[in-house]
């Protein structure tokens, strides 16, 4: 046992801290300093940065920053333990606040206290001779830094996950055999519900008319998701459904469509996207407060980064749909939904991610969706009135961003872009066209970038076509970029004869922190969480149809707006 020192306090040999001891702390904080930086740069090599949902740019600079930062303070802590133990303490603090982006505050502590223990190390052996208060005064400082990192990861944490505006206080609604429900596909004569049975028995869809008439229809099950399609309908004719369960109707989750007019038509479209997983937003409700005849979500669903199975998918649809304000907009209206990145593959994802075909297997048996033109996509269109819908799949066919742009790269895959241009050339037959896009249409040519801007040979090619066939009836719609905007052509023309402009409302987000990509856009932008877009198409079989498009915020604030005249075709096609 090392002498104790009793004329200066004794320092921390009066804990019994031994030469010997001291010798090993050094050598195991050494060692296990180097260790942690070599296993977290493999990591962040193979798996990749802990990183929030959206993954911002700064995001990888500020973990690049904590890599060199806690590099140079292994480094300094062989010459001067002191210094070096303290950054490496700021270090592991500042990288348990970046994982805290991603995962829970008590999974983010896992990298801090793996560089905890060297910096811990490093201050023992340089404070082995310290007076006693001193030691108090480590300690203390050690303990309020930590207390400081914990509470700052949960807001980090909160920020990244948690909710971007007031959330619903609708009921939840009771248990029953039928756990969710939602329409789509809604035709003059047909619809399509999809139903989650948690049961094994039989299930049958009710559909009952204005007159209180009901038909019973059969589905097809897969597991313990319901698929009906309902033909033979009247058009223009309001319906309501139940799954029936046995023999008895689930009147607990009613719904409701209407079915289209053959000829032409008023309608109300909200259109938004990127809502976090599991959202019980406020939004939902005002959404549904505006009467739409039908919901468009143009991505991120839901946020499910790490998905890599069916089942891991269908987990996040019943989260969502099992939200109460969630559930009413569903069972309520109809919708359209296309998928984004983060509920397909993650982060700014491409034709290459793993959960692919996951994710396609999900859609086919979740959602309630038009005829898919592909068995390997989700790009789909349809008629409402005299109004064509075309619906984009931006992820699942495109070659990934960092690829060098020009005639070999494509975000929508040589298949999807030549069912783009087929339905472009037939916006004769109506009297609007709305292509719905979920990356941002407008920003200069960016190499890398995710949206249009690095793909900016492609948006030239469909550019180039409507100005050749002089398309003058296009309206379109983005997401991604979480705010409202809108554009009234001033800034949509990529075609080379300058001669391909049209209208773009960008709306989102549902339940996500505002963020900025993409612009700029003529009537303004306005980021923030809470937020979607409605358009009102006023068509009473006139020569022209009015077009209004709002962009509203969840307490049903109007944030921007714009109007413009189409003129009308004789009659729409499907």
């Amino acid at each position: 046992m090392a002498q104790i020192d009793t004329a200066d306090g004794a320092g921390l040999h009066a804990i019994a801290i031994t030469d010997q001891v001291e010798r090993w702390s050094r050598r195991i904080a050494r060692a296990w300093s180097v260790a942690a930086i070599a296993l977290f740069v493999a990591l962040a090599v193979t798996v990749g940065v802990p990183h929030g949902p959206d993954l911002e740019t700064w995001e990888r600079g500020i973990q690049l920053g904590a890599v060199v930062l806690l590099i140079a303070a292994t480094v300094l802590a062989w010459r001067w333990e002191g210094w070096g133990g303290g950054i490496m303490l700021v270090g592991a603090i500042l990288l348990g606040l970046l994982t805290a982006l991603q995962h829970q505050p008590l999974v983010a502590f896992l990298p801090t206290a793996v560089f905890l223990v060297p910096a811990v190390g490093f201050l023992i052996a340089w404070h082995r001779t310290k007076s006693a208060a001193s030691v108090v005064v480590l300690a203390t400082v050690i303990v309020m830094v930590l207390f400081t990192g914990s509470v700052l990861a949960q807001e980090f944490y909160d920020r990244g996950f948690g909710p971007a505006h007031p959330q619903s206080t609708l009921p939840a609604l009771p248990d029953t055999p039928v756990t969710w429900i939602w329409s789509g596909g809604v035709t003059d004569t047909s619809a399509v519900v999809v139903a989650r049975v948690a049961t094994s028995q039989e299930a049958a869809l009710v559909v009952t008319d204005p007159g209180g008439q009901s038909t019973t229809h059969p589905g097809v099950r897969n597991d313990d998701v319901w698929r009906f399609a309902v033909s033979d309908l009247e058009p223009a004719t309001p319906y309501q459904y139940a799954v029936a369960v046995g023999e008895s109707p689930v009147v607990e989750r009613l719904g409701s469509f209407t079915t289209r007019s053959s000829g032409p038509m008023s309608l109300k479209v909200a259109v938004a996207s990127c809502a976090r997983l599991g959202s019980n937003g406020r939004v939902f409700e005002t959404i549904l407060e505006t009467d739409p005849d039908l919901f468009i979500s143009s991505g991120d669903l839901f946020y499910v980064d790490h998905a890599r199975t069916a089942d891991h998918f269908t987990d996040a649809y019943l989260q969502t749909l099992t939200q109460p304000a969630q559930a009413a907009l569903y069972a309520a209206v109809p919708i359209a939904y296309v998928w984004d990145d983060h509920d397909y593959g993650g982060n700014d994802s491409d034709s290459t991610a793993p959960s692919r075909q996951q994710a396609l297997d999900a859609y086919r048996r979740n959602v309630p969706h038009y005829a898919l033109p592909a068995a390997n996509a989700i790009y789909q269109s349809f008629a409402i009135g005299r109004v064509q819908f075309v619906l984009l799949d931006d992820r699942s066919q495109r070659d990934p961003k960092s690829e060098p742009d020009g005639p070999d790269k494509t975000m929508l895959g040589a298949a999807q872009l030549e069912w783009l241009q087929e339905r472009l050339l037939a916006s004769d037959n109506f009297a609007l066209t709305v292509i719905v896009s979920q990356v941002p249409w407008i920003a200069s040519q960016q190499d890398g970038a995710d949206h249009w801007a690095g793909y900016a040979y492609e948006r030239r090619t469909i550019a180039d076509l409507i100005a050749e066939h002089k398309i003058d009836n296009i309206l379109m719609v983005t997401g991604d970029a979480h705010l409202v905007a809108v554009d009234d052509g001033t800034n949509t023309d990529y075609s080379a004869a300058g001669n391909a402009s049209f209208p773009l409302l960008h709306a989102a987000a549902l339940d996500r922190p505002g963020s900025v990509k993409g612009g700029p856009f003529s009537e303004g932008m306005h980021p923030g969480g809470g937020q979607f877009g409605l358009i009102e198409v006023v068509d009473t079989g006139s020569d022209h149809v009015t077009v209004h498009l709002r962009g509203l915020d969840w307490e049903g604030n109007e944030l921007v707006g714009y109007s413009f005249m189409v003129p009308a075709a004789d009659e729409g096609a499907p």
